[in-house]
Formats: C-alpha cells, structure tokens, sequence
C-alpha cells in the first residue's frame, strides 16, 4: 500500500532533478561546439605573410592570443565585412590579419617573416575534392568535355535559380565549377553552349591525386580524411589525441597540417581523429598501377626494419607473385627473405641488400 503511494512521488522527483539538470547540460554541450577547433580546415605556410598590391583589397586585424582563435573567427566570418579566405597569424605581437583572398589571388604576393603563419583555408586553394565535393571552393572554369562555364550570377544562355544571393554559404562566383546540393556527381556547372544546360567538372578525389607506392611512407599528398569520413588531427595539435609524431621532432615524416602519413610502417597512411573516441584509422588511397623502378626502397618507419630492392629484380619478384599491393615494403616482405635470397643467388647477388 505505502509502495503503491511513494511511486508517483518518486517518479516527480526523478523528473524534477532531470529538469533541474537540464539546463546545465545543455550550455555546457553548446559550449563543447562554441569551442571546436578550425585549424584544421587550414594549410599552413610558415614564415610567410601576404601582401597586397592591389589597393583596394580590404584587410581586417584584431589582436588574438592564438591561430586557433583565428581560424574560429575566420570560417564564421565573425566581425568581418567580407568572407575570409585566408589569415596570417602574428606569433610575435599576437595579433591576427584576415584576407578575403588567398596566396593564388590577383593583386598578392607572398612574403617572408619569422614571426608570421599564414593560413588559408583549404577549400579555396584545393585541386581535388572530399567526396561528393560540396565544400569545394577552387577556380576550375571548365566542364568535363572542355566548356567553359557559365557565371552563375547569369541568365545567358540558361535560366537557372542558383543565384549567389540564394546560396550564400556556397560560393557561386564568377562561372566556377560548384557543387551547391551535394549532388553525386561531384562539382557541376551551367555551361556556355546553349544546347548543353550543365555538365559535371573534372576534379579529381584527393584520395587520387597522388597515389602511393608500397605502404605509403613516401605519401605526401593532400588526403586529410579517413576511409569511414572522419576528418583528420593536426598533426602539430594534441587534441582531442595526445601523440608523439610532433612536426619539429620527425621533419622527415611531412606532418603537414592534417594530412594522411605513415611515420611508423603500418600497412597504409593513417591519421588521428578529430573524433574523440577514435584515436586513428587508416585513410583511402588508391595504390600506384605500377611500382617505381628506379633502385625502389622504403625509408624506414619508426621501429621498423626495411629493405631495399635492386632495380632490375622487380620483374622477377613480381614473377613469382611475391610482390602484392600490401607486401612490397612493408614489414611481411621480410618474412620472403629467404625466397628473395634464394632468386639473388641466381640472378644478381647485389639485388638485395639490408639496411641496418
């Protein structure tokens, strides 16, 4: 009788204390986003600063205890009377200058100085595009078949409503290739020929833009996402994943920005996560169609062990179907030594050596 009677009061205490917590819970999520880091939609270029010749060109400054608040301020075009491409990050006076044009802008020119980063937000300044493309900003003009564009602020020769004015998150300047809807196809545009109303462009994936060799130790290209989407760490940041591949400690290793690396001999670039509850995944990126053939080794990933392979044996090992797309530098390739060894004695008994 008493159990039957306490349970409603229970139950409007349970909802009392939710809706008290409530409040707290939801600035605090709110905060969480307030705080999400930028920087890493940025390629920096250090010790260089943009100036500008042309005159009317407008710049706004603010003084700012890091890049990372500029960057924030940069892609929330926050305070500025302009949309921003790109900032230089005064590391001596902290002090923070945003550019509604980049280093491949008309009327700019790139200069040097210790105490300045610039940083200019990739979007703008890619040649390849992240998946379906939507987020692309480049200046490619030209359809897949060779057409020039037609400027989207346009009615002639097609009518369209895809006005600038209508999509203004989206960047539909001039007659650049774009992407709007996300559409599958990729970056489109109307076209200049009236009998042709739109037609896709020819940009390439990052993912394909530079291919890679081996286990991608070597890679160097512009890939700053994982297989599963997820967008890359900065490798010169410690959040949300503490690492030890800092850019100043393995110069070697290109820790650009956030782009995909193997610093360590795993089977394929990877990265660490801008999620925090996956530390690192792996990245897609197509395998070159055919191996180098010029004295082909592997530099040596952090605790790893490699070998290097004579010019003139590659068409023996692949031969023998010894060389597959994951085995030809990474560290399974040793467990064929014997095999190799057995081939070199036949052929050529400098075609493979160790490196200690």
């Amino acid at each position: 009788m008493w159990g039957t009677k306490l349970l409603p009061v229970l139950l409007l205490q349970h909802v009392l204390l939710h809706l008290l917590l409530l409040p707290v819970t939801i600035p605090y999520a709110e905060g969480q986003k307030k705080r999400r880091n930028t920087l890493h939609e940025f390629k920096k270029s250090a010790k260089t600063t943009l100036t500008k010749e042309d005159p009317l060109l407008k710049i706004k400054t603010k003084k700012m205890n890091s890049a990372d608040e500029c960057a924030n301020r940069c892609i929330r075009n926050k305070g500025l009377p302009f949309t921003c491409k790109a900032f230089v990050f005064d590391k001596t006076r902290k002090r923070c200058h945003w550019f509604p044009f980049n280093s491949m802008s008309s009327g700019v020119k790139k200069g040097f100085g210790h105490e300045f980063d610039l940083y200019e937000n990739k979007d703008y300044i890619r040649n390849c595009i992240i998946g379906k493309g939507s987020s692309y900003k480049g200046t490619v003009s030209i359809t897949k078949s060779g057409i020039k564009c037609q400027p989207w602020s346009s009615m002639i020769p097609h009518e369209h409503s895809f006005l600038p004015s209508s999509y203004r998150d989206k960047d539909l300047q001039e007659n650049y290739c774009r992407n709007p809807r996300g559409e599958e196809g990729g970056p489109w545009c109307f076209t200049s020929n009236p009998e042709v109303r739109y037609e896709v462009c020819d940009i390439p994936q990052c993912s394909e833009v530079e291919c890679m060799t081996c286990n991608g130790e070597s890679y160097r290209g512009p890939m700053d996402h994982t297989e599963s989407g997820k967008t890359c760490q900065r490798w010169d940041h410690q959040t949300p994943h503490r690492h030890k591949f800092l850019p100043e400690r393995y110069p070697d290793k290109g820790f650009d920005d956030n782009y995909c690396r193997n610093p360590d001999g795993k089977p394929r670039p990877w990265c660490y996560t801008l999620d925090p509850d996956t530390p690192w995944e792996y990245c897609a990126i197509k395998m070159c169609e055919s191996p180098v053939r010029e004295s082909v080794w592997a530099s040596r990933g952090e605790g790893t062990e490699r070998m290097c392979i004579h010019h003139s044996f590659w068409k023996l090992l692949e031969a023998s179907g010894s060389l597959s797309a994951e085995t030809q530098c990474s560290r399974e390739i040793e467990s064929s030594t014997l095999s190799f060894k057995i081939y070199a004695d036949s052929f050529d008994s400098a075609a493979l050596l160790r490196l200690d």
